[in-house]
């Protein structure tokens, strides 16, 4: 595992490494949700950084993926090209996969809370 561990991911999940990464201010999970990772998420900025990230959170990620083929109702290889059109090598497979699974974990959070607060005020 590399060097570039950022202490708000060292949590055994990526909705609490994203609840972390609000609670320290680093930003919030909607604009994650909204904008995705590409515009910038500290500690999500570059290669060393995201490899890091799926190394510590690789079995989740997959996992991920493949709920995501299955509700889809196509394979895991077809999943990826949709993830990663044109990785050029694993590192940028990586990092793809990385920003998705950070960007699907943000969007199903929101969905959450939204529930919630809609439960709330019935």
């Amino acid at each position: 595992m590399t060097e570039e561990i950022q202490e708000w991911f060292k949590k055994d999940t990526i909705a609490k490494c994203l609840a972390e990464y609000e609670k320290q201010e680093l930003g919030l999970i909607s604009d994650i949700a909204k904008h995705g990772c590409s515009g910038g998420v500290p500690g999500l900025v570059y290669y060393s950084e995201t490899t890091a990230f799926h190394d510590y959170h690789q079995g989740e990620i997959w996992s991920l993926l493949k709920e995501h083929a299955d509700a889809a109702g196509i394979q895991n290889g077809n999943m990826l090209t949709h993830i990663s059109r044109d990785p050029t090598s694993l590192t940028t497979l990586v990092n793809d996969l990385v920003w998705w699974a950070v960007e699907a974990r943000a969007q199903e959070l929101v969905v959450t809370a939204a529930q919630a607060a809609d439960g709330e005020q019935q």
